[in-house]
């Protein structure tokens, strides 16, 4: 998936959140998105990674993923789609590939961004 800029990227993650997961790392990230429109975010903090496929299950076909792209983030990320992907699950990373073209590396950082 190929965004123009960042109000496309804001507009194509706020409509595949109405049937996607959105997997983020924690609350800040979750307002952050919030302020954004966008919707179905389920943040990592306080749960196993394991738990992730039962709070999808029977609600989702898959998940964008949106960890931070910092060391612990990139951990995460590739835990996380190992596991849905064993399970059957789409994964979608475009978005947080995107967010590394334009040097973004924190979820929360978003919020300050006010374009589109």
């Amino acid at each position: 998936m190929k965004f123009r800029d960042f109000s496309h990227w804001k507009k194509k993650l706020r409509d595949m959140s109405r049937t996607y997961a959105v997997l983020v790392e924690g609350k800040r990230d979750l307002q952050a998105l919030r302020r954004m429109g966008v919707s179905n975010i389920i943040p990592l903090a306080g749960k196993r990674v394991a738990e992730i496929p039962d709070l999808l299950e029977g609600k989702f076909e898959g998940a964008i993923l949106l960890y931070d792209l910092d060391a612990h983030g990139e951990r995460i990320n590739r835990k996380v789609k190992e596991l849905l992907s064993s399970q059957g699950f789409h994964t979608f990373e475009d978005f947080r590939e995107f967010l590394r073209t334009e040097g973004i590396i924190h979820i929360e950082e978003l919020s300050g961004k006010r374009h589109g």
